[in-house]
């Protein structure tokens, strides 16, 4: 509340969550936590989803 800084332990989910946002700040994205052999099988899904091209069970929409 009064924004001083502190420690908390969060787990699951919710770090999660906080990794991510905390991965924006920085400048990182999902991919630069994944290793190159692994980019090299997902390649294709990359590409496609770097063009807007997905699907998810939620509304999305694409940045373009």
């Amino acid at each position: 509340k009064d924004l001083q800084p502190h420690d908390e332990w969060v787990d699951g989910f919710e770090a999660r969550v906080l990794q991510h946002e905390f991965d924006h700040l920085e400048g990182k994205m999902f991919i630069d936590h994944i290793s190159p052999f692994r980019k090299q099988i997902i390649k294709k899904k990359l590409v496609a989803l770097s063009k807007g091209k997905f699907s998810c069970s939620y509304k999305a929409k694409p940045n373009h």
